[in-house]
């Protein structure tokens, strides 16, 4: 059976109705229910499980014999006999859409999987290819790693099996095919998922990240403010990502604004409790508390007010289990030079940049005027947005909800 490390993934509430598959119980369903007659084939389904780790859904299909998953279809035609396939059904409680989770493909086969939405008859309303990750963790065992928005699955309650065939089917012929569980589908409640922190909080001190890829991070000081949400409007239209250096005093006074910064993807950091000059240690510690309490998210980022580090500080951070993040591309909003300026200031930035600007502690109209027209010209230079925590090559944490 599988490893137990996503076990405890896989327990549904009682109150939901809904019942989900874990490692034991699959052990017991194998025991107990007779293998159908297309159990026999080459590589029929002998396991299968489904649960959840941070943002991605992991299905986990055991076969009888290994699979060479480049001989398989990453876009089956289910009506074709000789179909070669290895998928994972899913089917929204109340509705008869299925959703079919295909691995294989000549190319890219560990990096990608199809996602089939189609109805029992095996009509195909659409098909695509998306990222994936495909692990073969011992030699009759695959797990796959998706991101289920990217396979159009929403939080709720799911129909699920595997389903095999080898492709050697005649035209009247199943023996080919084989699935699990063998005469009922498993139910999955899919849960929403929260983020909850980030990783890379190490006491080190940066200003910008590696050269190597065309990436930069923007931010934001000083806020939230009233101008959080025009500056989260224009990010979301041009699909840009940012770091927010909040203020915990101004967390408490906009909690919406900060709770909806997350919600749309980007990063919350700290800069202190009150922009104090070289904040003390417990200063630092309650702003990340603060943003913890009324977000449930902990940072693990921080920036010192006005740029000004000294080794208490560090060491302040470092004890909140946090980065020190400065900048390398100023665009000094702060004097309020004119949009023109600072949007060429922003339009210095190279691969790895950390760009300073302001969203709040005083008049911001001109970085907000600022802002598109400066995104539009780093991404037609190629430039993705992204935050901080990606910039360093960290990542997020999340827990379902």
């Amino acid at each position: 059976m599988f490893p137990g490390s996503l076990r405890g993934e896989f327990i549904a509430g009682p109150r939901s109705g809904w019942w989900i598959v874990t490692f034991a119980s699959l052990l017991a369903f194998v025991v107990i229910v007779t293998p159908a007659p297309g159990d026999s084939g080459k590589a029929a389904i002998e396991d299968a499980g489904i649960g959840q780790s941070g943002r991605a859904l992991v299905m986990n299909i055991q076969t009888k014999r290994q699979v060479a998953l480049k001989e398989l279809e990453r876009l089956p035609d289910l009506k074709r006999p000789k179909a070669r396939y290895l998928c994972i059904e899913m089917t929204r409680a109340g509705t008869r859409l299925i959703n079919r989770i295909c691995l294989g493909g000549k190319k890219r086969s560990s990096h990608a999987v199809g996602i089939t939405r189609a109805n029992r008859a095996n009509e195909v309303f659409s098909k695509k290819a998306i990222k994936a990750t495909v692990t073969r963790v011992a030699k009759r065992r695959l797990r796959v790693s998706i991101q289920p928005g990217r396979a159009r699955l929403r939080p709720a309650g799911y129909s699920w099996r595997a389903v095999y065939s080898d492709g050697s089917c005649g035209s009247e012929e199943t023996s080919c095919r084989s699935s699990f569980p063998l005469k009922h589908d498993a139910k999955y409640r899919l849960k929403p998922v929260k983020i909850v922190g980030c990783s890379g909080g190490n006491g080190q001190v940066v200003r910008n990240g590696p050269r190597g890829r065309k990436r930069v991070a923007l931010t934001f000081d000083d806020g939230p403010s009233t101008y959080t949400p025009r500056i989260l409007r224009i990010l979301k239209a041009h699909n840009a990502k940012a770091t927010f250096f909040v203020l915990g005093s101004l967390v408490e006074r906009y909690p919406d604004t900060a709770r909806r910064i997350l919600n749309l993807g980007h990063e919350l950091a700290n800069h202190s409790s009150n922009h104090a000059l070289l904040p003390s240690g417990s200063d630092i510690h309650r702003a990340s508390a603060v943003i913890r309490d009324v977000t449930g998210f902990r940072p693990c980022l921080f920036r010192p007010p006005y740029g000004a580090l000294s080794s208490s500080v560090i060491e302040s951070a470092r004890r909140s289990k946090m980065k020190s993040v400065i900048w390398d591309v100023d665009t000094v909003d702060w004097k309020l030079p004119g949009s023109g300026s600072i949007s060429a200031s922003i339009k210095r930035a190279r691969s790895g940049s950390i760009v300073l600007m302001h969203g709040g502690g005083g008049p911001r109209s001109q970085t907000v005027d600022a802002l598109a027209g400066a995104i539009e010209s780093l991404q037609r230079r190629g430039y993705k947005l992204v935050t901080v925590t990606e910039l360093l090559n960290n990542h997020f944490i999340y827990r379902p909800r």
